[in-house]
């Protein structure tokens, strides 16, 4: 999914046009104005605010795409239209302007489909609709003591937080850091969230249940803590796993061979417990320094 290049705020400028977002019924999401579209209607305003130093003033503010896609969290929702600028027209562009400017004349040209400027946004968004979570610990039997230690012995405490970030990083190069924050709440709910969900309550109660009875009274709560700690830490992983499945990116880490695994690792006691299928415990292995 290549990221697309928009026209920089100095490009539409010099070509004297500009964009803006509205919601679906021509309502603008800032003044609740609602336009009334016509090839070549043109729109003016009487009081055009000049202070360069003013990132927001009077006058028909227009911006990049890019600008618009960082500044609306529901575009798949809204139309983008796009307006010329008469020759006559005068144009005030902010000292600090990150895409944004205004003027005192525009000229409606044409209204544009999301999905025709942002294809990527109607791709993700058809995936998500047919997204069915699956849960990936489904193993029935205890993998093998090499394998699975080679792979433990790659992975370092606080990963999931290290897996994150790249992963993060991974989807911001792929689909373009504003693009990114368009569905990412969708991602996010339809992924991480029913995949957690459907990991966690099949393995929590298991393994500690497993755990419960093999540690003595006094040290049960601290145990707990540890226990689940380490279960939500690779609940985390595994629903980052399937982010980055359903994404399609092509990052890999040691942590991801466990998982193809099949199963959740507990350390309890110098144990390495594993647990697999709806969190039935499949074993343990002597912890190894």
């Amino acid at each position: 999914m290549k990221k697309q290049k928009f026209e920089t705020l100095d490009e539409l400028i010099t070509k004297r046009k500009g964009y803006k977002y509205l919601n679906n019924d021509r309502t603008s999401p800032y003044q609740n104005y609602q336009y009334s579209f016509r090839k070549g209607k043109v729109f003016k305003c009487d009081n055009l605010n000049p202070n360069i130093e003013e990132d927001c003033g009077s006058g028909w503010n227009l911006a990049t795409l890019d600008w618009i896609l960082k500044d609306s969290n529901n575009l798949l929702t809204q139309i983008i239209v796009e307006f010329s600028i008469p020759k006559e027209a005068y144009i005030i562009k902010p000292i600090n302007s990150d895409g944004k400017f205004r003027t005192d004349i525009i000229k409606y040209e044409r209204k544009f489909k999301i999905d025709t400027i942002f294809p990527q946004l109607k791709e993700i968004q058809n995936k998500l609709e047919s997204f069915v979570p699956i849960n990936p610990i489904i193993a029935e039997k205890l993998p093998q003591k090499k394998k699975l230690l080679s792979i433990l012995n790659q992975v370092r405490n606080q990963v999931w937080n290290q897996v994150w970030d790249q992963v993060w990083d991974q989807v911001w190069d792929q689909v373009g850091d504003q693009v990114r924050n368009q569905v990412w709440d969708q991602v996010w709910d339809q992924v991480w969230d029913q995949v957690w969900d459907q990991v966690w309550n099949q393995v929590r109660n298991q393994v500690w249940n497993q755990v419960w009875d093999q540690v003595w009274d006094q040290v049960r709560n601290q145990v707990r803590n540890q226990v689940s700690n380490q279960v939500r830490n690779q609940v985390r992983v595994i629903s980052y796993f399937a982010v980055k499945e359903f994404m399609e990116l092509d990052y890999e880490h040691p942590v991801f061979d466990l998982i193809r695994l099949g199963v959740i690792v507990i350390y309890v006691s110098e144990k390495i417990k594993i647990f697999g299928k709806d969190g039935i415990f499949l074993g343990e292995y002597d912890k190894e320094n």
